[in-house]
């Protein structure tokens, strides 16, 4: 009877030679760092568009508002503060993701990847560093003046007829836009943001 030494042997002589692992080569490498920057502008973009969408039906809103209660001052600069308010971050937002859009690569060239990541994450970081500040001053205003319109849209006599209740919406619809903005942040910015920069770390590896 074959004792454990022998079957062993016999295990090992039977069994092929595993091929020895085959290193990543240069267009290995940048097919696959392709592939994560095509899902990373895949999550950069939705928030363009889900963020451009909403813009619209604000700005449909705000329209509605000028156009059948113009003749009213008070919601006529209502309506129009919240114009200037919406518009230089949509205007940013349309400059900066055009720039992001347009950019280009050589994808056969590790070097001008890796610029375009950069240039990509770069881009990236200057729109969530305006936005972050921006949104200190659009959220309290924007929900403000959605307070104000809505109480005096439907509720007789508007916010000075109910000033507690309106002080409570309020604040409930800032907390809310916080922690909707908070949720957003981490998954259209702060994630890819660290992406893009373990995909431009892969580089110096």
């Amino acid at each position: 009877m074959p004792n454990l030494d022998d079957l062993k042997q016999k295990w090992n002589v039977e069994q092929p030679a595993l091929e020895a692992s085959v290193p990543y080569d240069a267009v290995t490498l940048n097919h696959i760092i392709r592939t994560r920057m095509k899902k990373q502008n895949n999550t950069i973009f939705r928030y363009f568009w889900a963020t451009f969408t909403f813009h619209i039906v604000v700005y449909a809103l705000l329209s509605h508002v000028l156009i059948r209660y113009g003749a009213d001052t008070n919601m006529r600069l209502l309506g129009l503060l919240g114009f200037g308010v919406m518009v230089p971050f949509t205007a940013f937002m349309l400059w900066r993701y055009k720039q992001m859009a347009v950019a280009k690569m050589n994808q056969e060239s590790a070097a001008s990847i890796h610029t375009y990541i950069s240039r990509q994450r770069a881009l990236l970081v200057g729109f969530y560093t305006f936005k972050k500040r921006y949104e200190l001053v659009l959220i309290p205003l924007i929900t403000a003046i959605g307070v104000v319109l809505v109480f005096a849209l439907y509720i007789p006599g508007g916010v000075m007829a109910y000033p507690g209740s309106a002080l409570v919406t309020f604040a409930l619809a800032a907390l809310i836009c916080l922690l909707a903005i908070r949720n957003e942040n981490k998954k259209y910015f702060i994630r890819p943001l660290q992406e893009l920069q373990g995909i431009l770390e892969d580089y110096k590896g």
